[in-house]
């Protein structure tokens, strides 16, 4: 069986990528194909989640095992058929996990037989690109203004008057 899993991007509204996979490929499978048609460094870590109607995480399949985590799969190690059966169940792929970045997945087509190209494929691509990471301002004064915190607008006391001991608290 070959899954089409169309993935999109709340950051991006145009963004759009299909990905056509068999059944028995692995989500290793999957990940690669992606990072390599976005572009993405694929040293990177990733994860995909399974997940219900409601988008809440059901199972996460991990690049690697960060710890002892006996629940986490990892996607060199499991194959798309382990999860995947019908249309329309979802997936979330984190793919800048130290800002929480994502795309959210779904499966879009099933075909019932084999593929007379080599899978995984990008069968559509569509829109911008997010970036795999994003800037983080390294310059205090971009985000900060020491105007906006002057003394003779703070009233330190502010909440305090009534209580003996701030050790209690």
């Amino acid at each position: 069986m070959i899954f089409t899993f169309r993935f999109i991007s709340d950051e991006e509204d145009s963004f759009v990528i299909d990905v056509n996979i068999n059944h028995n490929q692995t989500f290793e499978q999957l990940h690669n194909s992606i990072q390599e048609t976005l572009k993405y460094d694929s040293s990177q870590l990733a994860s995909f989640f399974i997940t219900n109607d409601d988008w809440e995480k059901l199972q996460e399949i991990a690049l690697v095992n960060m710890g002892n985590d006996t629940d986490v799969k990892i996607m060199a190690d499991t194959k798309i058929e382990d999860f995947f059966t019908e249309k329309n169940q979802r997936i979330l792929y984190i793919f800048d996990y130290f800002n929480e970045r994502l795309f959210f997945g779904s499966v879009v087509r099933t075909i019932d037989a084999e593929s007379p190209i080599q899978l995984p494929s990008v069968s559509k691509l569509e829109g911008t690109i997010p970036p795999q990471t994003k800037e983080i301002s390294t310059n205090l004064n971009d985000d900060f203004d020491i105007d906006d915190f002057k003394d003779d607008d703070i009233d330190f006391n502010d909440g305090f008057e009534n209580i003996d001991n701030l050790e209690d608290y």
